[in-house]
């Protein structure tokens, strides 16, 4: 069975009709945040998985962006600066919140404003008791990883779904 609109003719008839938009480093698609699907899929299922397993969670962002990490290296013959550069702009471009990375005493602090996963997910399951940027933890874990060649550790110390102002994450080499 074929058809005369494929995925660009789609994509080209959202972005005319402005159902695609891109502001304050969110990507709105029929204007809620999404990531080429809407954010409440992608939050659902983040709220109902970390229910069994966190560590999934995890794992899950982590081994999405290991590939991605390598590629991006190598463009830029492994310059960090640059590198974490087109991270954070691809990373905000595609919808996911807009990464910010502070090096600080050995440390790695990352900081996700706005956070369109946090957002969906109080919308869906209202205030969480506990951090639930589980994915986004593995995903900077794998970045760091790939980036300086070092095992780190990745946690968010505080996450937008329990309320605080912004998604943050610490990163510490593991010895």
């Amino acid at each position: 069975m074929s058809s005369d609109i494929g995925a660009g003719n789609f994509l080209n008839e959202m972005l005319l009709t402005k159902n695609i938009k891109f502001e304050n480093n969110r990507l709105l698609l029929m204007n809620r945040p999404g990531v080429l699907i809407n954010m409440s899929i992608f939050a659902s299922l983040v709220g109902k998985l970390m229910k069994y397993d966190e560590k999934e969670l995890y794992n899950a962002g982590s081994i999405s962006i290991t590939g991605i990490v390598v590629d991006y290296k190598n463009r830029f013959n492994n310059d960090i600066n640059k590198t974490l550069d087109l991270i954070s702009n691809v990373v905000a471009s595609s919808g996911l919140g807009k990464f910010v990375f502070n090096f600080d005493k050995g440390k790695i602090v990352t900081t996700i404003n706005p956070s369109p996963l946090a957002e969906a997910y109080i919308d869906l399951f209202g205030k969480s008791e506990k951090p639930i940027c589980f994915f986004s933890a593995g995903g900077l874990n794998s970045i760091f990883t790939g980036l300086l060649d070092k095992k780190y550790s990745t946690k968010e110390i505080y996450c937008k779904a329990k309320g605080d102002q912004e998604c943050k994450f610490i990163s510490e080499v593991l010895l």
